[in-house]
C-alpha cells in the first residue's frame, strides 16, 4: 500500500467532524499568504476583544454546521 493510500485510509477512518476539521486545516495550509489591510487588522482585533470581554457570545462549530446544513436542505426543497 502506498503512503497516499495509507493517508486516505486514515482520513476515511476519522469521524465526519474530524474529516471536516482536516479539510479546513488543509485549506488553511494551502492558502497563499496575503497582507491584510489596516482596516481588516483593526476589525479582527475588535472582534477578538469583543469575544474576550464577553460582549459577544460565540456559537459552537457543531451548531453553526447544523444550521448551515438545515439551510441547504431547506433550499433544496
Amino acid at each position: 500500500m502506498s503512503r497516499v493510500e495509507e493517508l486516505v485510509e486514515q482520513v476515511r477512518s476519522l469521524s465526519p467532524d474530524e474529516q471536516e476539521a482536516f479539510r479546513i486545516l488543509l485549506d488553511a495550509e494551502t492558502t497563499d499568504d496575503f497582507e491584510l489591510s489596516p482596516e481588516w487588522k483593526a476589525e479582527i482585533q475588535r472582534r477578538i476583544e469583543d469575544i474576550d470581554s464577553g460582549r459577544v457570545k460565540t456559537i459552537p462549530w457543531e451548531e453553526v454546521r447544523d444550521r448551515l446544513r438545515e439551510r441547504i436542505r431547506a433550499h433544496k426543497d
